[in-house]
């Protein structure tokens, strides 16, 4: 039996990062996002650095679920309408999934590489530096 799915308000502030907000019935749902979180003490970023083969955290296989055992279930749907008054969300963000309805499957992946770079004993001078992004194949014109 298809079921309706009915929200009287939803309010979300942000959805990002492969993320998705729905109401209603879905088949399958499939989302993945990648990330490397870099923060240096010292903020000095190269245009070409960042490349996610460098990582073995984005090529390593997931686990897969076990295979469905056989069991027995007996679902009893006494309204045809999924009926939610109020939602408020502040933010979803790295391959997640805010649903009213139903959903038969999903694969949602998000694999995050923190980077810190900090340096002990830094001079003074440094402590207020701003940063620099330095472009690939900058060339000084005179």
């Amino acid at each position: 039996m298809k079921r309706h799915s009915h929200v009287d308000h939803m309010y979300i502030i942000n959805i990002s990062d492969s993320s998705a907000c729905i109401c209603g019935e879905s088949g399958h749902i499939d989302a993945n996002t990648r990330a490397l979180a870099v923060q240096r003490q010292v903020p000095v970023f190269f245009e070409d650095e960042g490349d996610y083969e460098d990582y073995s955290i984005f090529s390593r296989s997931i686990p897969a679920w076990p295979p469905q055992s056989d069991v027995e279930l007996n679902i009893i749907q006494d309204h045809k309408k999924i009926h939610v008054g109020c939602i408020d969300i502040i933010a979803t963000a790295s391959a997640s999934v805010v649903q009213v309805g139903p959903n038969d499957t999903m694969d949602l992946e998000s694999r995050v590489k923190a980077i810190r770079h900090f340096i002990t004993g830094a001079p003074e001078y440094l402590k207020d530096y701003k940063g620099v992004s330095v472009k690939k194949n900058f060339v000084k014109k005179e």
